[in-house]
Formats: C-alpha cells, structure tokens, sequence
C-alpha cells in the first residue's frame, strides 16, 4: 500500500459523488433524508471559507479511499455539548486497518484547533475504543434515529 495523503477535499465532481454516495450508503439507517446533494452542497460549502463544515479526503495517488467532515452540529437530538462536531468519517473498506481513519481523524483536529476550537465532539454506535486509542474520552450515551450511540469529546492542547 502507497503513501496516505489527507487533504482538503479535492473540487473534483467525481470524486465527491463517489464520497457522498459512500456516505449515503453508511449512514442510509441513521440519516434516511440524505441525498447526493445534500452532501455534495455540505463539500462544496467548505471551499470558499476558513470555517465550518469543513471536509477532508483521504487520497492514496489519484484514489479516495476515505473522507470525514468537521460540522457546526451533527444532527443530534437534545444536544448538551456547542461543537464542532466530527462528521461522517468513513474509510473504504478495502483501505482500513491502514491508518486513513486515524489521519482524517487527526487532520480534522487540527483544523478545528486552527479555527480556534479547544474541544472537538463525535459520536459513534460501534467504534467508541477506536476513539478512545485516540484520546476521545466517552461522554454519555444517546440515541439518533433509534440507533445508540456513544457521545464523546476530545479536548485539543493549547
């Protein structure tokens, strides 16, 4: 496996319909109203401005093999914590266990930290430990769209 590159996601229409169309099909159960532009609007609205949402790709040469976004607000019902919000972080599968989550994760991070955030939020039905071997400390439980899920916070150093 080549070199991992994580940037901001390429203006590239193809590319991106083939990042929303993975997270249409991740997330078709918790989010069923999704469509193509909705995520393609929520990509293209990070281009033009040095603030939220902001998304990430995960590129190995010319490949996307993962993408994940940075949010004002994730969608969760009774909300408790301001954001930002990690957002959609998905990997394709013939690419996990590689380190692109990690790096999309982080790369996330760190563009939170430049905006000026001190404390980033997430949630997760089934990788909380995943997270958590990232610095991620769980916050409460919570449900979206009936599904579980475990909240959780990671504070960025000053």
């Amino acid at each position: 496996m080549g070199p991992i590159s994580v940037l901001p996601i390429p203006p590239d229409r193809q590319l991106r319909s083939v990042a929303a169309a993975w997270s249409i099909k991740a997330w078709r159960d918790t989010f069923p109203a999704d469509t193509m532009q909705w995520y393609l609007n929520l990509y293209k609205t990070g281009d033009f401005n040095n603030s939220l949402p902001f998304t990430v790709a995960a590129m190995q040469g010319s490949n996307l093999i993962g993408i994940g976004s940075l949010v004002a607000d994730d969608e969760l019902p009774n909300t408790l914590e301001a954001g930002p919000w990690l957002a959609a972080i998905y990997v394709n599968p013939k690419f996990r266990r590689h380190g692109a989550g990690t790096q999309i994760v982080n790369a996330l991070l760190d563009q939170a930290f430049t905006l000026g955030y001190r404390e980033v939020f997430g949630y997760t039905e089934s990788k909380l430990s995943w997270y958590q071997a990232m610095g991620w400390e769980f916050i409460r439980d919570a449900e979206v769209s009936n599904h579980a899920v475990a909240v959780m916070r990671r504070k960025l150093l000053l």
